[in-house]
């Protein structure tokens, strides 16, 4: 009888003790039963300079029971280690990714492999800023300016020279001078320049556009200004336009009248001009005189003489000039 309860009381103990055991002790947890595959492979950054670094990180589905070895590739220019490891009971990994200098902006990619799953991210690597040393990122001049004059320039690099370097500049045209070399001083990034523009002997030119260009070990930048026709003072040798008149009774006398416009084909210098007696502006192009007849001309046709003169009184132009005037309707 004893020995029956006895294995009665064992039982019972037994019993008790099963049903006192943690759930996660009696069944697999959802980890234990995970088997870790590669989910996904993100970057800090997807645009990097070149010659700087960030950061990738690879993600697991899970937390690997085991160290977890990762394969790792990469593209010409950006450079990653051969594998990681995923630590054990860890699911993610962070890995640095490195870039090459560059002198332009290209787009590469990283690659991870585990248990023949792939996952890519892509890397655009921009510029190198000095590398191998600064290049010219623009050139500035002024939109236009008019033949004859004088414009100044100004050539930037992409960073600060530490020692002085030279930077060649060209022009598109033969009518514009620029120096052939510029000097860009230690610790300064820009440099100026002047572009000499060249007037026709004789005549006009017509408006153009002319590219000047900054180069340095092979990358270079540019603008285009437009040159215009030049704008110099009236001298002695410059023309003049004048304008057909209409002629209109002056009173009963018989007399007409009419208004003469005389126009320079260049400004008047400082100072102005004296054209007949009258006052032509420092940087204007014309004047105006009221003229009387008696009678009509028969043949329409009228000879003047036309002095100009300039602010000290030395005579640049005499001559006779023939204008034709018109009566009025």
């Amino acid at each position: 009888m004893s020995r029956c309860f006895a294995r009665l009381v064992l039982g019972i103990v037994l019993a008790v003790a099963v049903l006192n055991v943690p759930a996660a002790v009696t069944a697999p947890s959802a980890e234990a039963a995970c088997r870790p595959a590669l989910k996904s492979l993100t970057l800090a950054r997807s645009t990097a300079a070149g010659g700087t670094s960030t950061t990738a990180t690879i993600r697991l589905t899970c937390r690997t029971p085991r160290r977890a070895k990762v394969q790792l590739w990469a593209s010409a220019g950006i450079r990653v280690p051969a594998y990681v490891y995923v630590t054990g009971g860890r699911s993610t990994r962070v890995f640095t990714v490195r870039t090459s200098p560059t002198t332009v902006r290209s787009s590469g990619r990283v690659k991870a492999v585990y248990r023949q799953v792939v996952r890519r991210a892509t890397l655009v690597r921009t510029a190198t800023p000095c590398y191998p040393t600064p290049v010219p990122t623009a050139v500035a001049l002024p939109v236009y300016v008019h033949a004859g004059q004088r414009a100044t320039g100004t050539v930037t690099l992409d960073c600060v020279a530490r020692t002085s370097l030279a930077v060649s500049v060209t022009s598109s045209s033969s009518s514009v001078t620029v120096p052939s070399t510029l000097t860009v001083q230690a610790g300064r990034r820009t440099a100026s320049f002047t572009a000499v523009t060249k007037g026709p002997a004789v005549g006009t030119l017509p408006a153009f556009n002319v590219t000047v260009r900054a180069t340095r070990n092979r990358k270079s930048a540019a603008r285009t200004m437009q040159v215009r026709p030049e704008i110099r003072p009236f001298r002695a040798g410059d023309r003049f336009t004048v304008n057909e008149p209409i002629l209109t009774p002056d009173g009963s006398d018989g007399w007409v009248r009419g208004t003469l416009r005389i126009t320079l084909d260049h400004p008047a210098p400082p100072g102005g001009l004296d054209v007949n007696g009258l006052t032509v502006p420092e940087g204007a192009t014309w004047t105006e005189t009221t003229i009387y007849h008696h009678p009509y001309p028969p043949d329409s046709r009228v000879t003047d003489h036309l002095t100009i003169a300039d602010s000290a009184g030395n005579v640049l132009l005499h001559e006779d000039f023939t204008y034709i005037v018109h009566p009025a309707p």
